[in-house]
């Protein structure tokens, strides 16, 4: 495996599991991360949540799955749940993360829908991400769970009314 930039390796305080830009933190030491296929999949889950399984680096063509399962639960709820099973995420590219803040930023207007968002995930980034989208966005209740606690999750984010 390629070892990464001389630049890159002077960050060396990264919280471990994090990754950035293709890299991932393995202690204190930067090193380039595997890219996986297939890293978003709509799961079952209750007619008023859109929910995904995400696994690996997610990239823009991605989010062809995921916002035509968001459409049509909006087509068919007023109001819906999101839930995203973050467990397995390795990373983003920038492209995926320019993609969806468009969608979002698309939706600020019907952000009243979206009551609840689940994120289950042990990454601390992703839970301070989480916790910055419920500050920045008060109607939209967002919570995260542990990996061991998937089916409460979809429990709490089936209860949109």
């Amino acid at each position: 495996m390629p070892s990464a930039p001389a630049h890159v390796l002077k960050f060396k305080r990264l919280c471990q599991g994090t990754s950035v830009g293709g890299l991932s933190c393995s202690g204190h030491l930067l090193k380039p991360i595997r890219k996986e296929e297939k890293v978003i999949e709509v799961i079952s889950a209750p007619d008023n949540v859109a929910a995904f399984r995400v696994a690996g680096t997610v990239t823009a063509e991605d989010y062809d799955k995921v916002i035509p399962a968001i459409e049509e639960k909006l087509s068919e709820h007023e109001e819906i749940g999101i839930l995203a099973d973050l467990t397995d995420l390795e990373d983003m590219t920038g492209d995926a993360l320019r993609r969806d803040l468009q969608y979002g930023l698309s939706k600020l207007g019907e952000f009243h829908r979206f009551q609840r968002a689940a994120v289950v995930s042990e990454k601390q980034w992703i839970k301070a991400a989480t916790e910055m989208t419920g500050a920045l966005f008060p109607q939209i209740e967002a919570r995260v769970f542990p990996a061991g606690e998937k089916n409460q999750a979809l429990e709490w984010v089936a209860g949109v009314q």
